[in-house]
């Protein structure tokens, strides 16, 4: 996305000034002298999110609790005043007018998404139904092209960051802006890589920085729609001497028409051309999030892979020799950055259905969302 050296500017001079007016009205209070937990949703390193209700009466609250220690003020404000800028989108997880500062933690208010996260759907080695899979794609992409309008770039999307409001995704949200920045911001090389990290951020060393654009979102989307489709990732990291990643790689580099690796080769001919778009080894060639709106009326997944996922609303029953493999230990960690189990969810229909949190740069353990071989 092209932005002036002005415009970044005024981003910037917002947030600040958004940042500054939220923290003088932010009060001091304790936890317990306004809500009564009713629940624990998730934590971490961070802190913890939790179900609460107003001793006063009123409606259940999600509040994301910040640990005092590992948190900084302004950190807090950032994530909570970009939460608030995007609440007014439909595909955006919805801040409330809800802050405070208690002697151990900053807190701010989330809407509850009952369904869990997309972690919840995800069988061992199977994919969703394809309709499922592209409500979920239509939804995001229309979150991502509004914060990436904005020159945000969330920089953590993954299966465990979309919160589900019903099982059948008629209605799912992006959340967690713990790691979300301005776009045009330097980012370091990280302690280690996840699945969904695009090349240009695993090829980074020491001291190198990188400036933030929102093509690292756009590779970080392909992946979850790869794994949402097939129940794997498709690699560990895209860098060599990943196999999975080095023949990814000959393929988009190769001439039109190469026959696609075998992991690939579930998809039908358009959705194919769609993830090469997304996927592209070049960032500044890669197509933006919401193009994937105009493969929506294609097939993705041939006839063969998918049976009778193409028309059903429900999941798909698991293939016998299923070439996939599978989902051993739910998904990979959330961020330690503001990040979380899942923020706003789990407390209904899936609400045994968490993932686990990890500390620092998120990385999956051994055994998490399996690659596809």
């Amino acid at each position: 996305m092209e932005e002036s050296e002005e415009d970044g500017e005024d981003n910037e001079v917002f947030l600040e000034q958004l940042m500054v007016q939220t923290g003088q009205a932010v009060p001091r209070q304790e936890l317990e002298e306004q809500y009564t937990v009713l629940e624990e949703l998730g934590s971490g390193t961070y802190g913890r999110v939790v179900l609460t209700e107003p001793r006063d009466g009123g409606s259940p609250v999600v509040l994301k609790l910040m640990l005092k220690e590992n948190t900084e003020w302004r950190a807090f404000l950032r994530e909570y005043c970009i939460a608030l800028c995007l609440s007014g989108h439909a595909a955006c997880i919805r801040a409330l007018p809800v802050a405070f500062e208690s002697a151990t933690h900053f807190a701010f208010g989330q809407e509850l998404a009952p369904a869990g996260d997309l972690c919840t759907l995800l069988t061992p080695g199977e994919g969703l139904a394809e309709v499922l899979v592209k409500r979920c794609a239509s939804q995001l992409a229309e979150a991502l092209d509004f914060m990436h309008s904005r020159a945000l770039v969330h920089r953590d999307v993954k299966l465990d960051n979309v919160l589900l409001f019903d099982c059948e995704c008629r209605r799912v949200k992006l959340g967690d802006f713990g790691l979300t920045r301005l776009q045009g911001s330097a980012v370091r090389a990280m302690s280690s890589t996840l699945p969904y990290s695009p090349p240009e951020l695993c090829l980074l060393q020491g001291s190198d920085t990188l400036e933030l654009d929102s093509s690292l979102d756009v590779w970080a989307f392909a992946v979850l729609l790869f794994c949402l489709c097939t129940g794997c990732f498709p690699w560990a990291v895209a860098a060599s001497p990943d196999p999975q990643f080095e023949d990814f790689s000959t393929w988009q580099s190769g001439v039109e028409g190469r026959e696609a690796p075998p992991s690939w080769q579930g998809f039908a001919y358009g959705a194919q051309e769609m993830f090469r778009r997304l996927l592209r080894l070049d960032p500044d060639r890669r197509s933006p999030a919401i193009e994937v709106q105009k493969y929506l009326s294609l097939p993705w997944l041939t006839a063969q892979d998918t049976g009778a996922r193409l028309d059903g609303g429900d999941r798909q029953e698991a293939a016998a020799g299923s070439p996939q493999a599978p989902i051993t230990q739910g998904c990979a960690p959330g961020s330690g950055s503001g990040g979380g189990v899942r923020d706003a969810a789990g407390a209904g229909e899936q609400g045994d259905g968490s993932c686990s949190s990890g500390e620092g740069v998120p990385t999956p353990p051994a055994g998490t969302l399996a690659l596809c071989h």
